[in-house]
């Protein structure tokens, strides 16, 4: 046996199953990779007692192991996995086949075919995806995230790139009618992104779009689809919002869909934000961190919106007993009828109104978040100071909040000693007011 020809045999026939994947004969795919796995088999049992002939060995078993996996021939698979981290010592394969472990465990009741075509799709995923990472503003629990900061950056990217994608369905269909519009939230359907990857270090995932032709998909909808994610962050997420980026947007955008994109965007990248969302440029694989959304930024963006009582929407949640008597009716009896409500929207102020105290202009108008829920009350929010102010009636939450925001610029004007906090919050502070000593006390 010529172990380097029938390795090359082995690479050929993996060459020709990956063309065959990219072309969506998975039938075609999944012999291939089995002849692949077969002959790198091979290879591998050559080397398996052969140590002196590191990091040859370590590399080809690495390799047998990951060809089996990819021919859905599991045990195979974890039995070059095992002789692996049994053997070698170079901790980037060990790593590598530790990851292969976790993918065979998980695909151990699958059938060879089905496995193969699980881990494929997978692997065309990965190779599509976005990879990011969380980290907690301030080392509280030390690198890492709280299920609350995931929960609130999913949440955001999730509204945000939905109306992305359902602006680009329209686009793409030039659907601008009733139509559009009633296929709005099936469209929403195919912007949904799968966690590909995941692991610690901070919190560190990766994510990807669909990609495969589902039923009724023409091949306009696959092409927008399987790029909605990496376009949402090269144009959406990343984007450094210049003037001029904020005019070819408002060019490009409806209003509404401005309003839809980018108002959650900027709670997960608000200035006071608990959490960093960083990204891996795909050329120098270098860590990189989304730029903030300022006050600035989102007065030129997002449209104020005044509170229109008709427009809260309301749900109910309805507990009913249903019993059927002899003779075949239905009768129903509420039991229990709860009604919940929620609302949204932005405010825009120049003037600071607190109480017992003269107004404050601003030289420059400020965008003002306001959420209503039923547990809570309205919520009054300015990012740029992290100035919030709850209560459950209208008016007292925004005359709250305009006493707090009062307080907070009196207190950061007058702190004595500044930390990057306090730095940060006194340029913001430079920028609304034009005469901040005036107000030293």
């Amino acid at each position: 046996m010529k172990p380097k020809i029938v390795h090359q045999e082995a690479m050929d026939f993996s060459f020709k199953a990956k063309q065959a994947l990219m072309e969506g004969n998975y039938g075609a795919s999944f012999e291939l990779y089995k002849k692949s796995a077969e002959l790198e088999s091979q290879v591998a049992d050559f080397y398996i007692d052969k140590p002196e002939l590191e990091p040859t060995r370590s590399i080809i078993i690495r390799s047998a192991a990951f060809m089996n996996l990819k021919a859905g021939l599991i045990e195979e698979s974890k039995k070059y996995i095992f002789i692996g981290l049994l053997n070698t010592t170079d901790e980037s394969i060990k790593e590598q086949l530790n990851n292969a472990l976790e993918i065979a465990v998980s695909f151990g009741n699958l059938s060879p075919e089905k496995a193969s075509n699980e881990y494929n799709y997978l692997t065309l995923l990965r190779q599509r995806s976005v990879n990011y990472i969380l980290e907690p503003t301030n080392p509280t629990y030390g690198h890492s995230v709280t299920l609350e900061m995931v929960r609130h950056f999913a949440d955001g990217y999730l509204k945000s790139l939905k109306a992305f994608a359902v602006s680009k369905f329209k686009r793409v269909l030039k659907s601008g009618n009733d139509v559009a519009d009633a296929l709005e939230k099936e469209w929403e359907q195919f912007a949904n992104p799968l966690i590909t990857g995941s692991s610690y270090g901070s919190f560190r995932f990766s994510v990807a779009n669909d990609f495969l032709q589902r039923k009724g998909e023409d091949s306009e909808i696959i092409e927008v689809k399987s790029t909605i994610v990496s376009k949402y962050h090269d144009e959406i997420l990343v984007n450094q919002l210049s003037d001029r980026d904020i005019d070819a947007i408002k060019k490009d955008y409806t209003e509404e869909e401005v309003n839809e994109i980018f108002r959650p965007l900027s709670r997960i990248k608000a200035v006071n934000s608990a959490y960093k969302i960083g990204y891996y440029d795909v050329d120098s694989f270098t860590k990189i961190y989304a730029p903030k959304i300022i006050n600035r930024q989102k007065t030129k963006l997002i449209t104020a919106e005044p509170l229109n009582q008709d427009q809260i929407g309301t749900l109910e949640s309805l507990l009913v007993h249903k019993r059927s008597s002899d003779k075949g009716k239905v009768s129903h009896k509420t039991i229990s009828k709860q009604e919940f409500k929620s609302y949204e929207s932005t405010i825009k102020i120049n003037t600071v109104y607190p109480a017992n105290n003269d107004p404050i202009i601003l030289s420059e108008e400020i965008l003002i978040s306001m959420n209503f829920d039923s547990g809570n009350g309205f919520t009054f929010t300015f990012d740029d100071l992290n100035v919030e102010y709850t209560d459950i009636e209208y008016e007292k939450a925004y005359k709250g909040f305009h006493t707090t925001f009062y307080a907070k610029l009196i207190a950061i004007i007058n702190e004595s000693t500044k930390g990057e906090s306090e730095k940060r919050d006194w340029q913001v502070v430079n920028k609304l007011i034009n005469n901040p000593e005036a107000l030293k006390r």
